[in-house]
């Protein structure tokens, strides 16, 4: 059966593949709709499996000299399933128990007040009565939670969840509900206000309030059947769905809560450096400090593309400097595909170390800000190599036209004067979050307070500031749609359903060794492509999930094989929207540019898979 479900699994995941790859659906709804149907899979099955399976284990060892290898171990334990109806049947109990208790300690205080005459010892002995009674309690809910917490073992994803009631934190409450010394506790308070025995009548009240209390509480939580009966089975079936289902929802649009925010303020950074010009004063100093050799100004112009693209993105801002820069490298005799090409390498360079990029790998990946950093930086050198030898080839003497590219409207130098000082915007973030090592909504926050301090003596400074704070929020809403989707994907793919039936299956694709994982995805790289299950921004999440979740290589192998990957999404996708803007302005198709830029950029990819390869699998 788990053999059949596993395939089941991964029928479901190439169908959502096909899907996306073909544009038949957007990653928007595809990865939402991926986990919920992987989840509805996996955990119906569970309803149906057997009381007792056996499991395989993966555990990486360290032995004495360092070096790590991944053993299996076989174990028999109930089902998932079997356990949570183990999980339902003691919170049961304990809940039948805890009634129980509350009925007898108010007896018990009843008891007392019927034997109380009017002495002034009365009083006391209620008091005391109570204060036991209140010792007792919190000694039996230290039992219960000492004996819970054997059962937090138990399927424990469904027990909390974040910033919202678990199953764990609902028991809790109704416990919390049964305690009797609350009931009884308005006691004391009478018996300091009124003279004994005046307070007698207002004490048997309370007494038998707690009473009525305690006898419902006693039949509401009766004892319960057998874990094996039929009935509850069926409505712990339900909530075991349900629970899932909870999960993926309340954890999963959650789980890149810090992404989503960090993606709020960059997008307000970049809409306010867009709405300042501080970018296409960039590229004309650039273009106008390069000289007239054409190396020269394609390397400064390769070079300034990747600063602005480390803190800004998005295809606007890939209209207003490709309008300024496609111009001014077919000027010096670039060809259309050529200065395309190095426009992208560039693009794909600078966004490797864009704030709100990071943060999503850190916390998609858990890892430490070092090491991710390590191999943002080698895809970046990457890039500039790979950059490089694209300006060496594109600036050969027989590759270069003699023409000049027709002067456009929007290549007019910006009359409004830009302080220079205005010019370090686009690195202010960048060098807070990798050199300061300032989280990214600070760095950003710092990065617009420096600007505006730049232009706050402009007339409607201001007004430019609220307005670029509204249009990034506004510019950043299907990104963020998109993170959410990721999040439940995350948490789908990470449940233990999920988990339990793709495991065995991936454990003899996924390569544990060195050379296999690089001869693996050096080959498997183009199939980021056309929105393929490489692509680093769709399906490249879920293989990554998926491999976070079941394999033995560590998340830093997987994160450096998906950016390897995604430099030909990055560069090459003809599906990218800032590929077809390019294309469609330089007068090619988006396929020309695809065919010469694969070779190159494919290398590129080999090589990060033998260094990451050479670097994180032992």
């Amino acid at each position: 059966m788990s053999l059949a479900v596993g395939l089941l699994l991964l029928g479901v995941f190439f169908a959502f593949a096909a899907l996306m790859f073909l544009e038949k659906l957007s990653a928007l709804l595809a990865l939402p709709l991926m986990a919920f149907s992987f989840l509805l899979v996996a955990t119906v099955a569970d309803l149906f499996a057997p009381q007792k399976i056996i499991i395989t284990e993966t555990r990486v060892e360290t032995d004495a000299y360092g070096r790590r290898r991944s053993v299996r171990v076989d174990a028999e334990v109930p089902a998932r399933f079997a356990a949570w109806c183990n999980l339902r049947h003691a919170q049961l109990q304990a809940l039948h128990a805890r009634a129980v208790f509350l009925r007898e300690g108010v007896e018990e205080t009843a008891a007392v007040l019927r034997a109380c005459g009017p002495d002034a010892e009365c009083p006391v002995r209620l008091r005391s009565a109570i204060q036991v009674l209140y010792e007792r309690e919190m000694n039996h809910a230290a039992d219960v939670r000492a004996r819970w917490t054997d059962t937090r073992r138990w399927p424990h994803e469904l027990l909390d969840l974040q910033r919202s009631t678990g199953a764990f934190s609902v028991f809790e409450q109704e416990l919390a509900t049964l305690d009797a010394s609350p009931h009884l506790r308005p006691i004391i308070a009478v018996l300091e206000e009124f003279e004994w025995p005046a307070g007698r009548r207002e004490v048997e009240r309370i007494i038998a309030h707690a009473q009525a209390l305690a006898a419902e509480a006693e039949a509401r939580h009766s004892a319960p059947p057998s874990v094996d009966d039929g009935a509850p089975r069926v409505a712990w079936g339900a909530g075991y769905l349900y629970q899932h289902l909870r999960l993926m929802l309340a954890n999963g649009s959650l789980t890149l809560a810090g992404v989503i925010m960090a993606s709020l303020f960059g997008g307000m950074f970049a809409v306010y450096v867009r709405n300042l010009k501080v970018a296409e004063r960039m590229v004309y100093w650039t273009a106008e400090f390069a000289g007239e050799h054409p190396w020269t100004i394609c390397l400064a112009i390769f070079l300034i593309t990747g600063v602005i693209f480390t803190s800004v993105g998005g295809l606007g801002t890939v209209i207003m400097l490709g309008a300024i820069i496609l111009p001014i490298l077919r000027s010096v005799g670039l060809g259309a595909v050529l200065s395309s090409g190095l426009f992208l390498i560039g693009i794909a360079m600078g966004g490797t170390l864009h704030p709100v990029s990071r943060r999503l790998w850190m916390e998609f990946y858990s890892i430490p800000a070092d090491q991710l950093d390590g191999i943002l930086w080698t895809m970046v050198g990457l890039y500039f190599l790979c950059g490089l030898i694209w300006i060496a080839w594109g600036t050969r003497r027989k590759s270069l036209g003699n023409f000049c590219a027709e002067i456009v409207e929007d290549s007019a130098e910006p009359a409004e004067r830009i302080p220079r000082r205005l010019m370090l915007a686009p690195l202010v973030p960048v060098g807070l979050v990798y050199f300061g090592r300032i989280e990214e909504i600070t760095a950003f926050t710092v990065a617009l307070v420096y600007m505006y301090l730049c232009v706050c003596r402009r007339p409607g400074a201001t007004r430019v500031l609220a307005r670029s704070l509204i249009e990034g929020a506004q510019l950043v809403i299907p990104p963020v749609l998109l993170m959410v989707g990721i999040g439940m994907l995350i948490t789908a793919m990470r449940s233990a359903p999920v988990q339990g039936y793709l495991e065995p299956l991936l454990r003899y694709v996924v390569p544990q060794t060195r050379w296999g994982y690089i001869l693996l995805f050096s080959m498997a790289a183009p199939l980021a492509l056309y929105r393929g299950p490489l692509n680093i921004w769709g399906m490249g999440l879920a293989v990554s999930a998926t491999l976070l979740a079941t394999s033995s290589l560590s998340p830093a192998a997987i994160l450096g094989a998906i950016l390897a990957a995604g430099a030909l999404q990055s560069v090459c996708d003809p599906t990218n929207t800032a590929n077809v803007w390019i294309a469609g302005f330089q007068g090619v198709t988006v396929n020309q540019i695809l065919r010469a830029m694969l070779p190159i950029v494919w290398l590129t990819a080999i090589a990060a898979v033998v260094i990451f390869g050479l670097r994180f699998v032992v």
